[in-house]
């Protein structure tokens, strides 16, 4: 338990510190949602929660304003949701790798997304509403392409550190 925790420490702040990074240099990616997407997969939906609301939390209070707050509600949602759905209904791991990943960047993109829109409804922005759904499906699909090298990434880890892995849980192919 004290090395899952520690993993979901360090992973937690690698990747907001590489979100943050990347977000500075225009490319608005959910690492820190993805982190906890994997670990809901690989230790359990418990593990996958208080990681998403813990990077929620640190989001919120580093990005500030009132539309960031929503990221303490929706990361450990969607981490549950994704948990639930990879428990349940998902039998065949080989295939559908991508959809947590796009799962997490249309929320994690929400926030910013639902600003745009009062500020497009309002006539005090600039954007326009075919620029706000190209962002969304820009991050949905970008995302879900990240999230395979970090489930992969994460795989290598768990198996280097002696942590559970998802393959394993679910039989896959890196058993």
């Amino acid at each position: 338990m004290f090395n899952k925790a520690i993993y979901l420490i360090i992973s937690g702040f690698v990747l907001i510190f590489l979100q943050l990074e990347l977000g500075n240099l225009g490319w608005p990616l959910p690492l820190a949602m993805m982190g906890a997407f994997y670990l809901a997969m690989a230790f359990g939906r418990d593990w996958g929660i208080a990681s998403a609301l813990l990077s929620g939390a640190v989001l919120a209070a580093l990005y500030g304003g009132g539309w960031n707050l929503l990221y303490i509600i929706i990361n450990p949602l969607a981490a549950a949701i994704v948990s639930w759905w990879v428990e349940n209904n998902d039998e065949d791991v080989e295939q559908d790798f991508w959809l947590p990943g796009a799962f997490a960047g249309v929320c994690g993109a929400l926030p910013v997304i639902l600003q745009m829109l009062v500020n497009w409804m309002n006539g005090n922005g600039a954007a326009e509403l075919h620029w706000i759904l190209f962002r969304v499906v820009w991050s949905a699909i970008i995302s879900g392409g990240l999230f395979v090298f970090i489930l992969f990434t994460g795989e290598g880890l768990c198996e280097f550190l002696g942590l559970p892995r998802f393959f394993v849980r679910k039989g896959g192919p890196l058993r």
